[in-house]
């Protein structure tokens, strides 16, 4: 067993996003999505991969292939990797998801520490 505190991968982003790798391994990859207040990330898919996003913070605008629902603390979503998918800040606050994808993505670039 390990144990992860998720407060140690909340961050605030010096620029447009944030995001720290948790755990990773062929079946999984987890990690923390910060994205500051009025930033957004473009339509993209995650291969053949199951997301689960969990809102931890914020509120936002989900469009999952060209539906926009709102989204806010608490909200769990699952998403289907060939679904396309962007999300708007629209709080006040930075925005954090806790996000896992499985199986983990094909590409190591997937699954290491970014910020934009």
């Amino acid at each position: 067993m390990k144990k992860f505190k998720l407060t140690d991968y909340i961050v605030e982003p010096k620029g447009k996003l944030a995001k720290r790798v948790i755990y990773q391994d062929e079946n999984v990859t987890s990690f923390i999505l910060n994205i500051y207040k009025g930033e957004s990330l473009p339509s993209h898919t995650h291969f053949d991969c199951t997301m689960l996003l969990q809102v931890i913070q914020g509120r936002a605008n989900l469009s999952i292939n060209n539906k926009t629902s709102s989204i806010r603390k608490n909200d769990l979503i699952q998403i289907t990797g060939s679904e396309s998918m962007s999300i708007e800040n629209i709080g006040a606050q930075t925005l954090i998801l806790y996000i896992t994808t499985s199986p983990s993505s094909p590409s190591d670039k997937y699954s290491v520490n970014v910020d934009l």
